[in-house]
């Protein structure tokens, strides 16, 4: 199950291969060895907040596979404080990990990289993505889930090849930096939910201490570390872009990821 925001959604690529769905179903379906079922309930423009949709769409389900996140950028350019997000994360976490689903999660990559921001505001947005980052970190592992970081310097770096022409998104390069600092959470969430489905069968329902696994950071923070059906109120940050820059509006219309 793929749930969170454009950078779920895979906002800047043009090819289906290139897009996180196609990457997350053949890593499964190739370290598995089994068919992979994917479905995308991402929505371009979405917030933590508005995830609960999507979570609570998952979680009534007969089935359980694993949940693949992706959100946080929308929160990061929102004229209010970060640590609700991290909180909300942390609780839709723990309702999917108790409805039978092994769950991972991309913390919040360095907005502030983006060449579509103008200094202040890059400046800003760096210091919140990294903030929120941290705290979502600790809120996914204290729930029993995956996660790994998407902070890397190699954006800053090559921003010409990593970012798609909006400025704002990756292209499908930078999609493929995402992969590899996911690569190991996501092989690590299919073996563990093939272990769960020999034991609770086919349905993948979750059995007792189901969602109490020991949860698994992938290069996060160590101060966070301490403590997509896959089955087998100041000034908004986005008054900062660039003159020509044109993120995604669209879901819940809170934000430009």
């Amino acid at each position: 199950m793929l749930l969170g925001d454009s950078s779920a959604v895979t906002v800047g690529v043009v090819e289906r291969r290139d897009t996180v769905g196609a990457y997350l179903a053949g890593t499964l379906a190739s370290r598995l060895e089994c068919p992979v079922e994917l479905e995308v309930l991402a929505r371009a423009g979405a917030t933590t907040a508005g995830l609960g949709r999507q979570v609570r769409s998952v979680i009534g389900r007969s089935t359980a596979g694993v949940a693949f996140i992706l959100i946080g950028g929308n929160d990061v350019m929102l004229p209010a404080p970060v640590r609700p997000s991290a909180v909300r994360l942390g609780r839709y976490v723990r309702e999917l990990r108790g409805a039978g689903w092994e769950v991972v999660v991309g913390s919040c990559a360095d907005i502030g990289a983006a060449p579509a921001l103008r200094s202040a505001a890059a400046a800003v947005a760096s210091v919140r993505s990294r903030r929120l980052a941290r705290l979502q970190s600790a809120a996914v592992l204290a729930a029993g889930g995956r996660v790994f970081s998407l902070r890397t310097d190699a954006f800053r770096r090559s921003p010409e090849r990593l970012y798609c022409p909006d400025g704002f998104h990756p292209s499908a390069e930078g999609y493929r930096v995402y992969f590899r600092l996911s690569d190991s959470a996501v092989a690590r969430a299919g073996e563990a939910w093939l272990r769960r489905r020999a034991v609770a069968g086919p349905g993948g329902m979750p059995v007792e201490g189901a969602g109490k696994g020991s949860p698994q950071a992938v290069g996060v923070p160590a101060e966070a570390s301490r403590p997509a059906l896959v089955r087998p109120r100041t000034r908004a940050l986005a008054g900062g872009l660039r003159s020509g820059s044109a993120p995604d509006r669209a879901g819940d219309r809170r934000g430009p990821v």
